[in-house]
């Protein structure tokens, strides 16, 4: 199942600057690893390699995320302006209404 329930941004590993080329592989191997987003899909990219999940698995099915890792802002729940949670159904509802417009 999907692991979050709130915001994930481990930036512990980060290496300082004068560290980064020895510190490079270890800050990878836990702010990049794929276990991170087990129980979700990529449904959508929004550049920079930034992307959108949906959750598939666990109490966040249904759900989706934003991946920001790229730019270090880590891993977030996508909410609405009332701070409920987006359903993949809306999401998709309110694009395709926008795409009609």
């Amino acid at each position: 199942p999907f692991q979050h329930r709130g915001e994930w941004n481990d930036l512990s590993s980060k290496p300082a600057d004068e560290d980064f080329d020895s510190m490079i592989e270890k800050f990878d191997e836990v702010y990049w690893n794929p276990s991170l987003m087990n129980g979700a899909i990529p449904i959508c990219h929004t550049g920079c390699a930034l992307r959108i999940w949906l959750v598939v698995t666990g109490d966040q099915a249904g759900h989706l995320w934003h991946d920001g890792r790229a730019d270090y802002s880590g891993i977030t729940p996508i909410t609405r302006e009332d701070g409920s949670p987006l359903t993949f159904s809306r999401w998709y509802a309110e694009w395709l209404d926008f795409c009609l417009r």
